[in-house]
């Protein structure tokens, strides 16, 4: 892994790129404040087909946009997942008559941030919205992943580029969801690294020890499954068919095969692969694969979805035997499969096939401002009036608690970083920083200056959105979105001199949890932000001692050491990670990074 770049900073790469990729390509268009890219030549009669997910994984997806592929990508910033508002304006920006298809990868970040943007838009009365989520990887057994499902690698790629043609050839809005789920549902995939990747502008981030490979790894930078001593490049390969093919492993036999199916082989390049070492690998791919009496119908090699630089590959195998089976009502052969994989389209990134769908000569002749399209600006956040009775407390005491706990989680970012990089992908720090300098920004703007609680929490939800990304952000969106209406329903239900004490909040905060619960199966003990978030909540709740509910929170938060993870990155890791001293499991960093905002706000207040 090389951690030397052009350029030195992360956070400007995300929004560069994509205007670079919209540049050099006429028919695609970009909203830059919300790193939307999609068809200028959008076709509203058919499906629209939406993806995207944390940057770092190009050319996946926003190289996949075009015709006969996707309609849109919505791009997070490095590794985090895009916010709801992002993917609820790609929803409208490539509006379909028959419906749209959200698909996405099996993480919670984005299962949240997507499942919210659809559920925001069945509200305001946009119809068939539903969701693909795509998990294919096998490396991580049923017993450890058994709440998450498996996670997602470059498969998703298969699940696009199929769903793209079938849109393009007007199937139904119905068959295009159940083919998507079934593709998910019958690829198997699996990765191997000789290094990991590094972000530019990010530290803490590190290697894998000379002559040792990891196999299992995520997209994320996430630790792999298993270390081992580097093998020869045959033995490598046969670990990682075995993994994929073996039939008697209950751990990992996720997906059928027998002798005769009909087989797609994608060998992806993680990002850091020679192009000459990559046709070796998928030399040795099929001379091992014949071996087994497997000859692939289709072979796909090249960057599908990578992350950053990281000098590995992953393996994909399709069984479209399967998924003409489970969609028989309406996929008579696998040989429509091919059909749809074979299919013409005009993306960045999808390798040529036998044509391609011509550029209309008016995107071509586009100036390159007219392929950036900014949405109308957001009213700025203190002319933000909230309707109906209000909740009226002190307001510089809370923006001194606000504030406190801002400049707490700012001062912890370091130590989250390294936490994250041990159980997760390095940037639950990071994220953080961008909330809390999200929320202090607000404050500088006035935010909570009238005392109006309800206002304060419609913003500060929106603060958080905007701001955050990934799955932690989701999580406090979520949660305070939940906290906002509560906080509603208790102002118009109130007498006029309501007593505003912890007690009284608390109640709102146990209700705001149990709207988050709907949302994620997160309970206390599965090490995650709940196992913070949940003790602080029913504490304040039953006692109205905010010192208590704290000290419930920060027990709860450095409690995750002793907890093997149930949901989030850190299932994957399982029980070997390590810190580069060879110590066990950090707490985790999201549970820690709300002990720190209690704790400031405690402190703030007394």
């Amino acid at each position: 892994m090389t951690d030397r770049h052009i350029f030195p900073d992360h956070t400007t790469l995300v929004f560069r790129s994509l205007r670079g990729l919209v540049a050099s390509h006429p028919y695609l268009s970009l909203i830059p404040s919300l790193k939307v890219v999609y068809r200028a030549d959008h076709d509203p009669s058919k499906v629209s087909l939406i993806c995207g997910g944390g940057s770092g994984h190009e050319p996946g997806t926003v190289g996949h946009v075009g015709r006969g592929l996707l309609s849109a990508s919505v791009a997070g910033d490095v590794f985090a997942s895009p916010s709801a508002r992002q993917v609820g304006a790609a929803i409208k920006k490539v509006h379909s008559e028959k419906g749209v298809i959200l698909i996405i990868t099996n993480y919670t970040g984005d299962n949240l941030h997507f499942g919210l943007a659809r559920l925001m838009a069945q509200s305001e009365g946009i119809k068939n919205v539903e969701l693909v989520v795509v998990g294919d990887d096998v490396s991580v057994p049923r017993s450890r992943g058994n709440m998450v499902g498996r996670r997602c690698l470059a498969g998703i790629t298969l699940v696009c580029k199929i769903l793209g043609a079938g849109s393009e050839a007007n199937m139904e809005f119905q068959n295009l969801v159940d083919l998507g789920r079934s593709l998910s549902t019958n690829t198997a995939s699996i990765c191997v690294a000789l290094d990991h990747c590094h972000v530019p502008g990010r530290s803490g981030e590190w290697h894998i020890e000379e002559g040792r490979v990891e196999i299992g790894l995520g997209l994320h930078n996430e630790t792999g499954v298993f270390n081992i001593a580097a093998p020869p490049p045959e033995e490598l390969i046969k670990q990682l068919l075995d993994l994929l093919l073996k039939q008697d492993d209950p751990e990992r036999s996720f997906v059928k095969f027998k002798d005769g199916d009909d087989l797609v082989l994608l060998v992806n390049n993680q990002g850091g692969l020679s192009a000459l070492e990559m046709g070796a690998v998928v030399d040795e791919v099929l001379n091992q694969l014949e071996s087994r009496s497997i000859i692939p119908v289709r072979i796909l090699s090249g960057p599908f979805m990578g992350s950053m630089n990281m000098p590995g590959i992953s393996l994909s195998l399709l069984n479209l035997s399967n998924v003409q089976s489970a969609c028989s009502g309406f996929i008579k052969s696998t040989s429509e499969l091919l059909d749809l994989l074979d299919a013409p389209h005009n993306s960045p990134a999808w390798p040529a096939t036998s044509q391609m769908y011509p550029i209309p000569e008016a995107l071509k002749r586009r100036k390159r401002e007219d392929q950036f399209t900014e949405v109308e600006k957001e009213k700025e956040e203190e002319e933000v009036e909230t309707d109906g009775p209000k909740l009226l407390v002190d307001g510089d005491q809370i923006r001194k608690a606000m504030k406190t706990a801002a400049d707490d989680v700012l001062a912890l970012e370091p130590q989250l970083t390294r936490w994250d990089t041990i159980v997760g992908d390095g940037d639950c720090g990071e994220t953080c920083a961008l909330g809390a300098k999200g929320v202090l920004k607000a404050l500088d703007k006035g935010l909570g200056s009238d005392g109006d609680l309800v206002k304060l929490f419609r913003i500060l939800t929106q603060v958080i959105d905007d701001s955050m990304g990934g799955t932690l952000g989701a999580i406090f969106s979520i949660f305070l979105a939940g906290l906002t209406t509560s906080l509603i329903q208790a102002a118009a239900s109130s007498s006029p001199n309501q007593t505003i004490d912890p007690k009284f909040f608390g109640q709102q905060v146990e209700s705001a949890l149990e709207t988050l619960k709907q949302r994620t199966a997160a309970r206390v003990g599965h090490r995650t932000v709940m196992d913070a978030l949940i003790p602080f909540g029913e504490t304040l709740a039953q006692t109205g001692d905010l010192q208590k509910a704290v000290e419930a929170c920060k027990k709860g938060g450095e409690g995750t050491v002793q907890l093997e993870a149930k949901l989030g990155r850190a299932t994957y890791v399982g029980d070997s990670a390590k810190d580069k001293d060879g110590n066990g499991m950090p707490p985790d960093p999201g549970a820690m990074a709300f002990v720190t905002v209690a704790e400031g706000i405690l402190k703030a207040l007394r």
